[in-house]
C-alpha cells in the first residue's frame, strides 16, 4: 500500500504543481497590463491592498483550473500510460483514476463558484458593505471560466486522437487565461470609481489596439512547447529544430509591436525592458540548446520560460509586476525540483 508520502507526491506530479507559477504569471500580465489602461496606477497607488487582493482572488480558481485540467488528463490517458509511461502515479496504483477525476471535477466546480462571487469578495476585502451594485453573481467571470474549464476538459478528452486540434485547444487555454485576467482587471478597477473621466474612455477606446498581443503571444508559445511535448513520448531528436527555434525566439519580439502601439500617456521603461528581454532570450537558448538530447527537459525548462515572457510583456509598462515574474519564474524553477513540470 502506498505511504501518506508518496501519495502526496503523486498528487504534486499529477497536478502538475511545479507549473503554477506559470499560470500566475499569465494571469498577472493579463491583469495588470489591463489595468494599466483604466488607470495610471502604481504599486503604491491608494487601494493597493485592495487590488493585490483582487489578483490573487483570480489565481487561485484559475490555478484551481490547471490542476483539474492535469489531473482530469492523466485520469484520461491512463491505459495509454499503462503500456507507455508505467512510472506515472496511475498506472503504478499510487492514486485511483475514480479518485482523480472525482477530485478533479471538484476543483472545476469550486473554480467556478469561486469565480461566480469574486466581486461580492472583492467588496467585502474593501471593507464594503453589500449592495445591490454589487451583484453577487458575475457573469462575465462565470462566462469566461465555463469558456476556460470547457476547453480544458475537451482537450482532456480528445488530445490524443487529433495533434493539431490538441495544440490548437493547449493554446487557447491559455490564451483565454490571459483574456480572463484582463477582464476581471477591467471590471475591478472601473467598479472603484463613480465616475470614468474622458481620458479613462480614451484609454478604453485604444484597448483592442494593442492589449490582446500579450494574450496571443501567450498563446503561440503555448503551442511551440506542446508540439514539441506532443512528441515526447516517441524516440529520436525533435526533427524541426530550427522551425521551433525562429517561433520561439520571435513570441518576446511582439513586445515591440505593444510598445508601439499603446498610448502616448504610457510611460516606457527601456533598461527594465531590456533586462527583462535578454534573460527571457538566454533562457530560450538554454533551453533550444536542451533540445538537442532531451525533449522533456526542453518542455521543463520551455515551461518555467512562460514567466520570462510575461515580464518581457510588463517591464516596459510596470517593472515592479515584471519583478514578480521572475520571482514565479523562480519558484517554478524550485517546484520543478519536487515534482515534475512534464
Amino acid at each position: 500500500m502506498p505511504s501518506p508520502r508518496e501519495k502526496f507526491c503523486a498528487l504534486l506530479a499529477t497536478g502538475r504543481i511545479a507549473n503554477l507559477p506559470t499560470v500566475c504569471s499569465n494571469v498577472l500580465v493579463g491583469f495588470w497590463l489591463s489595468s494599466s489602461l483604466v488607470f495610471a496606477h502604481h504599486w503604491e497607488a491608494p487601494g493597493h491592498d485592495a487590488r493585490v487582493f483582487a489578483l490573487l482572488l483570480l489565481m487561485l480558481p484559475c490555478c484551481m483550473i490547471y490542476v483539474a485540467g492535469c489531473m482530469l488528463g492523466d485520469a484520461l490517458d491512463y491505459r495509454f500510460d499503462v503500456q507507455n509511461r508505467a512510472e506515472r502515479p496511475l498506472p503504478r496504483g499510487i492514486l485511483t483514476v475514480h479518485g482523480v477525476k472525482r477530485a478533479a471535477y471538484m476543483l472545476f466546480g469550486l473554480a467556478l463558484i469561486m469565480l461566480a462571487v469574486s466581486n461580492h469578495l472583492i467588496a467585502l476585502a474593501r471593507g464594503e458593505d453589500f449592495s445591490p451594485t454589487h451583484s453577487i453573481i458575475q457573469v462575465h467571470e462565470i462566462l469566461l471560466g465555463l469558456l476556460l474549464s470547457a476547453v480544458v476538459i475537451a482537450y482532456a478528452f480528445h488530445h490524443k486522437k487529433n495533434r493539431i486540434a490538441a495544440l490548437v485547444m493547449m493554446g487557447s487555454c491559455r490564451f483565454l487565461l490571459v483574456i480572463l485576467a484582463m477582464a476581471f482587471a477591467h471590471k475591478t478597477y472601473l467598479a472603484q470609481t463613480t465616475a470614468t473621466s474622458q481620458a479613462t474612455a480614451s484609454q478604453l477606446r485604444l484597448t483592442p489596439s494593442w492589449i490582446i498581443i500579450p494574450a496571443i503571444a501567450v498563446a503561440a508559445y503555448t503551442v511551440l512547447l506542446s508540439w514539441v511535448a506532443s512528441t515526447e513520448s516517441r524516440p529520436g531528436v525533435f526533427q524541426a529544430r530550427k522551425l521551433l527555434s525562429i517561433a520561439l525566439l520571435a513570441v518576446p519580439a511582439g513586445s515591440f509591436i505593444m510598445i508601439f502601439l499603446q498610448p502616448a500617456s504610457n510611460t516606457s521603461q527601456p533598461l527594465s525592458y531590456a533586462a527583462a528581454l535578454i534573460l527571457c532570450y538566454l533562457w530560450m537558448c538554454y533551453g533550444l540548446k536542451a533540445l538537442k538530447q532531451s525533449k522533456p527537459l526542453f518542455v521543463s525548462r520551455a515551461l518555467a520560460g512562460f514567466c520570462l515572457v510575461d515580464a518581457a510583456y510588463l517591464a516596459p509598462i510596470q517593472p515592479a509586476a515584471a519583478a514578480v515574474c521572475l520571482l514565479l519564474f523562480a519558484s517554478a524553477l524550485a517546484l520543478q525540483r519536487a515534482a515534475p513540470a512534464t
